[in-house]
């Protein structure tokens, strides 16, 4: 199967670099960017194609550019993040020997600029959600999960056109939880696979910014409006305004809290154009342990602030 990487970029040109040079060793047939910070004029590469919007256009830069490459299966990075050797390979292998695989994470670490580990598997690490608790070894053929790692993944073309790819008025967060609902829905399977590694550069200490949590507090709450069964979208509704409000409280962004809420509110209309509440069978697959697991994570932040 042809592997197209699909790069979303936003003013990290030397990160893109180091990215880009990474992929130069790896089986992929095409790397598409997008330049969403509108600062790559002059880049040129063998087997790069850039993407330049008019403006940043967020998430949907990733639909744009899956409209136009040639593989069958999306290899979706970020301008700062990269699969390590043999993770295309186990990914690829993932998608031949399971048919109804619409899109699979891998384990994400966040490195240094010098290369080392600074966290892979801590408290509220992709690895900490995905494994839900289980210990040990993943099977084979990875662990179902309820999303995935949007700068670290690979997606069935197919599967993604099907399903519309990533709903664009969220523009960013919560983006992956919203897709592999409607993955589901259509059949899909999102798994974890932790045997395809990939590293991600961050700075140490970085952290959501306040505009991000903004958008996911709206995010969570349209999500929750647009797909689930009303009296259950009731109750997500008042479980994550109580649990955004207490880790913005924590973060010290209660304003983006009360910002997101308001956004959401006033995005009724769009989400009443796009409201398809699905069988709660696809909702028990799309939720598994979600709402433990932001128990659990809230807890283990508060204690740790307490520390």
């Amino acid at each position: 199967m042809i592997v197209s990487v699909i790069i979303l970029a936003y003013k990290r040109r030397s990160s893109l670099e180091v990215v880009l040079g990474r992929l130069t060793e790896l089986p992929v047939h095409e790397v598409l960017v997008v330049d969403n910070g509108g600062e790559l004029e002059g880049l040129t590469r063998a087997g790069v194609r850039v993407i330049t919007p008019e403006k940043n256009i967020g998430i949907a830069g990733r639909n744009r550019a899956a409209e136009n490459a040639n593989g069958d299966l999306l290899l979706m990075l970020d301008d700062d993040s990269y699969p390590l050797p043999g993770a295309v390979e186990a990914l690829s292998e993932a998608f031949e020997s399971q048919p109804r695989l619409g899109v699979a994470g891998g384990l994400v670490r966040d490195v240094d600029e010098a290369g080392r580990v600074l966290r892979h598997d801590e408290l509220g690490t992709f690895d900490w959600f995905f494994r839900g608790g289980r210990k040990g070894l993943a099977p084979s053929g990875g662990w179902p999960t309820f999303f995935f790692p949007e700068g670290a993944s690979m997606i069935r073309r197919a599967a993604f056109l099907q399903v519309g790819g990533f709903f664009e008025p969220f523009f960013f967060q919560s983006t992956e939880v919203e897709l592999s609902t409607r993955l589901l829905a259509h059949g899909w399977d999102v798994r974890y696979l932790p045997a395809a590694r990939f590293d991600h550069m961050k700075e140490e200490g970085s952290r959501i910014s306040k505009a991000g949590l903004e958008l996911r507090v709206r995010n969570q709450l349209w999500y929750f409006w647009m797909h689930f069964p009303t009296l259950l979208a009731s109750r997500r509704t008042i479980f994550y305004l109580a649990f955004d409000f207490i880790e913005c409280t924590y973060r010290g962004a209660v304003g983006a809290w009360t910002r997101g809420v308001r956004d959401a509110w006033r995005g009724q209309k769009l989400v009443r154009q796009h409201r398809q509440p699905l069988p709660r069978s696809v909702i028990r697959r799309a939720e598994l342990n979600r709402g433990r697991l932001h128990i659990l994570l809230l807890l283990g932040q508060l204690q740790r602030k307490a520390l």
